[in-house]
């Protein structure tokens, strides 16, 4: 370097030049380039949330999965099983009755004291008797392991089923079937009436049952 006057050294201008030739920014449409490639490229947060979305629909598909699953009949079956079962034994009482068969009813086996046993729930049939009368368990086909037993009403008899709560899979009648289900809670214990369609007698029934603890 000249330190002696102020007549640039060539040595000092080559050395210029080539940090200045190292260190230049690029030129401007290297910025625009890179800026287009920016704006296109999805950001790092939008893949965040999309995961974040995709895992909480999951569990949620989890744990409905697990839920409908785990509730099942006392002898394991779904609600439509369940259904279909109580459709038959009731059908199947009826057809018993009407042809003057055996009684599909046990009258030695009552429906309240079963439910006791059964259950824990002590119940009763409260109301006017001469108009709705009890009959003794079904006795016939497969319930699924609930007790069922059968209500005589003017308009006609009525099945009745009774499930522990926690047992109970929402049963669903058949889509063929001429039935009606009718459904009421009553402490830990779910009762189910089944009737014809036209019937009027279901839901008048369950509401005569009463807990009497």
């Amino acid at each position: 370097m000249n330190t002696n006057d102020d007549t640039p050294d060539p040595l000092d201008e080559r050395l210029d030049a080539m940090l200045r030739g190292s260190f230049s920014p690029p030129p401007d449409a290297s910025f625009a380039n890179l800026a287009c490639a920016v704006a296109k490229r999805p950001s790092a947060r939008w893949w965040v949330h999309g995961l974040l979305a995709a895992a909480a629909l999951l569990v949620s598909l989890g744990v409905w999965i697990l839920a409908r699953d785990t509730t099942s009949g006392p002898e394991g079956h779904d609600g439509q099983e369940l259904g279909a079962l109580w459709a038959a034994a009731y059908e199947h009482a009826i057809a018993g009755e009407a042809s003057g068969a055996v009684s599909c009813c046990d009258p030695d086996l009552d429906f309240c004291a079963t439910c006791e046993q059964q259950f824990s729930v002590r119940l009763s049939l409260g109301g006017d008797n001469a108009e709705l009368t009890l009959r003794g368990c079904y006795r016939g086909l497969p319930t699924g392991g609930c007790v069922a037993a059968l209500i005589d009403t003017p308009n006609g008899p009525v099945g009745v089923f009774a499930i522990s709560r926690e047992r109970d899979p929402a049963p669903q009648l058949p889509a063929s079937s001429a039935l009606q289900l009718v459904r009421r809670e009553l402490g830990p214990l779910v009762l189910y009436a089944v009737a014809g369609r036209q019937q009027t007698e279901p839901r008048r029934a369950l509401d005569r049952f009463v807990s009497t603890q």
